[in-house]
């Protein structure tokens, strides 16, 4: 397995999640058209898409999958605002 090939998809996939978010749960997802984009930039860098494709049996899979996670934890964020939002509120009432 190359270890290069995963640094670079790991490191595309999270940069560009960053740039273009991750669509709302029921949207259409991205990760096909963004997995042909990821082998098309791994070959810019000299990165062969038979070596990503060996690094990864399904690459629009794996992306899904990082996509799911970015908005499980923005969910988990919004969560511990409220949390922390609904404590500051029994604070003030306390005093």
């Amino acid at each position: 397995m190359s270890v290069r090939a995963l640094e670079f998809v790991e490191t595309w996939v999270s940069e560009k999640i960053k740039e273009e978010g991750y669509p709302e749960e029921g949207e259409a997802s991205p990760a096909k058209a963004w997995a042909a984009e990821c082998v098309n930039a791994a070959g810019q860098e000299g990165i062969p898409a038979l070596e990503i494709s060996e690094a990864f049996d399904d690459l629009a899979e794996f992306i899904d999958g990082e996509l799911e996670e970015a908005r499980e934890r923005e969910e988990d964020e919004e969560d511990d605002e409220d949390e922390d939002d609904e404590e500051d509120e029994d604070d003030e009432k306390e005093h």
